[in-house]
């Protein structure tokens, strides 16, 4: 499988999850408001790490 071509695609999954996270806890109310951005980081973070180790 060539990762360096779904780079990009990759990282617009991880970002996409992160904001969807961000949003269900900041206008859902599924949990607190700093969870909610903490959770987001913490999936854009690891999961831009992942995508560029696989991608090396």
């Amino acid at each position: 499988m060539d990762w360096k071509k779904k780079k990009t695609p990759l990282m617009g999954l991880v970002g996409g999850t992160g904001v969807a996270v961000f949003l269900l806890g900041a206008v859902g109310g599924l949990y607190s408001l700093g969870l909610s951005i903490a959770l987001a980081f913490a999936i854009w973070i690891v999961g831009a790490t992942l995508v560029n180790v696989l991608a090396s």
